[in-house]
């Protein structure tokens, strides 16, 4: 299996050979473009000025002159009148050239070798050593010459220099390339042991959170999910515990009146029937709310239908009216007819009734309750009370799982239905604001 490290080194390998090659092909393409036209006229020009001078000033001694031109820089293949070819300067790769070129040549046409070389790819004309690469001409003598600059003779320094310098700098990219690379990958390893320091239930060592790139962000990133996974875990842990904590009350007093029960033949039997009736009531809503809460978080419902809120609160009013004339307790409600939420209609009816019979619990007797709705800028539903209020304990954590504040509210419900309404109003994106004083009431928005 191949290493980030690794991968990193081919890619730049990759890259640095895909680079080359496409520059070369736009050099190539520029070379034949622009400069190949006029490289073979500078050809040209010194080819017929050697001419000239070997018509006025060799006194037609071939040899010497041949000889002399080849040491100025040149090859040269020389074909006399009798088709012997003669060499000078460089070696030819390739000396073989069509006899028609040749005999064109001899009758006086010039050729432009250089000038027409066919395109290559990835092959410069101004390297390719051919005959055909080169520039014909005929001397008065009758002796046909094809001639081009010997750059391996001219330029050879050149090739030394430029061989090495592509060289060195091909060695000293992939070193370089490899401590860089080294350097980044080293944070991506400290990482990679931070995950299996938390999947240990350990605390991550060393995170890189002091760099200032896209490593840094993710290893502060990192950080914050170590953080939010470790309050989850804590969370969890409560809650089991306050699961077992509510389960467990309920159930000691079932069967410590069971077995009086058992015991009694009077009528005080009744008396231990209703409170286990009552316990057995609190352990089933318990149960209730718990499989709710466990839906809400494995799998949020979906929230597409139409309801409207105030036909939704009126049922949920309806529903509490007996609990209601328990304690003479009066509601007014403030709802435009025509707000309607994008909702599930069951949970939305969850959130009615949790507020409603807290601020029920709240209120004293005889006391009113105020339902109100306003659509300006988002919908607000509000429930307020006239009952005991809150401190600030209380407030601070209301909407925890398993809280029931004061002695007063303490003495009803389980501790979830606040919760449950926190995590339902969530899944609307929207939020709770709490305005509560100690024995004045408490008044509680909903902004969706």
């Amino acid at each position: 299996m191949k290493t980030l490290y690794t991968r990193i080194i081919l890619t730049m390998f990759f890259i640095l050979l895909v680079s080359g090659a496409i520059s070369l092909l736009i050099s190539n393409v520029a070379y034949y473009t622009w400069w190949q036209p006029s490289y073979s006229e500078k050809t040209e020009s010194v080819a017929n000025e050697a001419s000239t001078y070997f018509a006025e000033h060799t006194d037609a001694d071939e040899e010497a002159f041949y000889t002399f031109l080849a040491a100025t820089g040149y090859q040269l293949v020389v074909i006399d009148s009798t088709n012997m070819r003669s060499r000078y300067g460089g070696e030819f790769r390739d000396e073989s050239i069509p006899e028609e070129v040749i005999a064109s040549v001899r009758e006086g046409s010039a050729y432009q070798g250089m000038r027409d070389f066919p395109f290559h790819l990835f092959l410069l004309g101004l390297f390719d050593n051919e005959l055909t690469n080169t520039y014909g001409m005929t001397l008065e003598n009758g002796d046909v010459v094809f001639i081009r600059p010997d750059l391996s003779a001219q330029i050879r320094e050149l090739h030394l220099f430029v061989g090495m310098f592509f060289a060195l700098v091909t060695i000293l990219a992939f070193g370089l390339i490899a401590i860089s690379t080294r350097s980044l990958v080293r944070p991506l390893k400290t990482l990679t042991t931070a995950t299996t320091d938390v999947a240990m239930r350990q605390e991550p060592k060393h995170l890189p959170i002091e760099r200032k790139d896209e490593i840094g962000t993710l290893a502060r990133q990192f950080q914050e999910m170590t953080t939010v996974i470790n309050q989850t875990e804590a969370r969890q842990r409560r809650f089991v515990s306050n699961v077992s904590h509510e389960f467990q009350s309920p159930l000691t007093s079932l069967v410590g009146y069971a077995e009086k029960l058992a015991e009694r033949t009077d009528g005080v039997s009744n008396e231990y029937a209703r409170v286990i009736e009552q316990e057995t009531r609190r352990l089933s809503q318990l149960t209730k709310q718990l499989l709710l809460l466990s839906r809400l978080d494995e799998q949020p419902p979906s929230l597409d239908s139409d309801v409207n809120v105030l036909q939704s609160i009126s049922e949920v009013i309806q529903m509490n009216a007996f609990l209601l004339d328990q304690k003479g307790l009066a509601v007014m409600t403030d709802i435009p007819t025509d707000t309607i939420l994008k909702s599930d209609p069951v949970l939305l009816a969850q959130v009615w009734n949790n507020l409603l019979v807290n601020a029920v619990h709240a209120s004293h007797e005889g006391g009113t309750i105020r339902i109100t709705c306003s659509t300006d800028p988002r919908i607000t539903v509000s429930f307020t009370d006239e009952g005991i209020g809150m401190d600030e304990e209380t407030k601070r954590h209301l909407f925890d799982r398993f809280f029931r504040g004061d002695v007063a509210r303490s003495s009803q419900g389980t501790g979830l239905g606040l919760a449950i309404t926190s995590d339902i109003i969530a899944l609307h994106g929207g939020q709770i604001t709490l305005e509560s004083t100690k024995g004045k009431g408490t008044t509680i928005h909903l902004h969706f």
